[in-house]
């Protein structure tokens, strides 16, 4: 089963051609736009220094000013990487040097989501900022591990627990909409290649409807995906 956010990453350029007959077609649309839209509350400042934890090929540089200074770090062999994580699963770079840590899809791969935290607050700045996403309900994605999933309660228990302040907390893909992405899943697992596309083209777009009549405070509650915007005391 493709997953949402290796399919974004790699495919970029392609996120909002994304055919209809694609398995994650609605999250794969859905998701960078409101990532973008969380992502002014960052607060990067003209000049500012963002890093993407965990970059692939930076798909969400966009979402920034020419003039920001936008450093990728992720594991050896990333050429678009600018820092190397070590094998501890640190970062390469000095006490709070950046003003804004992007985090997308990365969270449920990590072995020690703890260590990662505590990493993406240590290198922010007094204030700075944290946009980090992660999965709430959703398959088995190994990529090439996948460890983790949250509740609300749960993933704004470890932010907090690292020594954030949670600001903003959305759930993206309500659990209507989450359900149905499982029941496609589960045929999508078991039907012959040459049936698959017609199962998807049959049930994206009951998953887009679904989540649009999705009330906002249900969606934040359970959900495909969560995003958080947090800032360092």
């Amino acid at each position: 089963m493709p997953d949402a956010s290796r399919y974004l990453e790699q495919h970029r350029g392609e996120v909002r051609a994304s055919p209809p007959w694609h398995p994650l077609a609605y999250i794969i649309r859905l998701l960078p736009r409101r990532l973008e839209e969380m992502a002014p509350d960052l607060r990067v400042p003209r000049g500012g220094r963002v890093l993407d934890f965990g970059c692939a090929d930076m798909p969400y540089r966009r979402f920034f000013g020419a003039d920001v200074e936008f450093v990728g770090a992720d594991l050896p062999g990333n050429s678009q990487a600018t820092l190397e994580l070590q094998p501890d699963g640190t970062v390469p770079a000095a006490d709070a040097s950046f003003d804004a840590v992007l985090s997308t899809q990365v969270l449920e791969h990590v072995a020690d989501p703890e260590v990662y935290l505590r990493e993406c607050l240590r290198v922010l700045r007094p204030g700075g900022r944290l946009l980090l996403s992660t999965h709430g309900i959703m398959v088995y994605h190994p990529d090439p591990v996948d460890y983790w999933r949250w509740t609300c309660a749960g993933l704004r228990r470890a932010v907090d627990t690292a020594g954030f302040r949670v600001i903003r907390f959305e759930g993206i893909m309500g659990v209507m909409a989450t359900g149905l992405q499982l029941v496609q899943d589960a045929a999508w697992y078991r039907a012959p290649r040459w049936l698959r596309p017609l199962i998807c083209l049959i049930m994206q777009p009951m998953v887009a409807l679904s989540d649009r009549l999705e009330r906002p405070e249900s969606r934040d509650l359970n959900a495909l995906v969560f995003a958080v915007v947090a800032e360092k005391p």
